[in-house]
């Protein structure tokens, strides 16, 4: 009976200690299949962590990239500030030298233009006084003319005796002086300011709308104000 006791109480420790070895067995398979699985997540963490640095590796690469292409950038850049810094100066310069040209040819132009105002009026100066020498010519040819008149007049009074006769022809003459010497039909009505010689209206209008506008006399010229009419009682 002590070794039947015996017997049983070994059984229960085998029982026990078996029952340990398997609590501690599942416990064991539980530890490794958790750490499978912790092992599994971590080697899925480790490729995502790989994915991501090899993507981050790859905006590095195209940092990099993008940093030398704007570093030449820059260069190229920084090349044609320098060009276009020289091609502003030479600008610049170009332009201080066009304004000193431009003041240059200014005054020329003044000196220029001085001188041309001095021989305008040499030139007017010398016009006036050939239109003066002209008037004065003409003047000195009418009083010759009325001198040949008076003599032609004297010669006539000696040639005829009879006084009718000689106021006929005075008549005549004066009656000629009163008519427009261009048309030698109608009477003098109107006088040209500039000469003071006579016509009638009528020729004067015409010349002057025919522009030509000179005196048929003495050729000085006249304008729309230079002509007026008179008026012979």
């Amino acid at each position: 009976q002590d070794q039947n006791i015996r017997l049983m109480q070994q059984l229960r420790e085998k029982d026990d200690a078996n029952f340990k070895l398997m609590s501690e067995r599942i416990k064991s398979n539980q530890i490794h299949k958790l750490l499978k699985e912790e092992k599994e997540e971590l080697v899925d963490q480790v490729l995502t962590l790989q994915t991501q640095v090899d993507a981050q590796l790859q905006v590095v690469r195209k940092l990099e990239n993008t940093e030398l292409l704007l570093q030449n950038n820059l260069t190229t850049m920084e090349k044609e500030l320098s060009v276009r810094s020289q091609t502003v100066e030479l600008h610049r310069r170009k332009a201080v030298e066009a304004v000193q040209v431009a003041d240059d040819l200014k005054l020329q132009l003044d000196s220029v233009q001085s001188k041309l105002i001095e021989v305008q009026r040499d030139i007017i100066d010398t016009s006036v006084g050939r239109e003066k020498e002209n008037f004065n010519f003409k003047r000195t040819q009418e009083d010759i003319s009325k001198l040949r008149r008076k003599l032609e007049l004297q010669k006539k009074t000696e040639m005829f005796t009879n006084c009718d006769e000689i106021l006929m022809e005075e008549i005549k003459e004066y009656k000629s002086k009163l008519t427009c010497p261009c048309c030698n039909m109608r009477k003098k009505d109107a006088i040209l300011t500039k000469c003071f010689h006579v016509f009638c209206f009528e020729c004067v209008k015409t010349r002057y709308d025919t522009r030509q506008r000179k005196c048929p006399k003495c050729n000085a010229a006249f304008g729309a104000n230079d002509f007026h009419r008179i008026y012979i009682g």
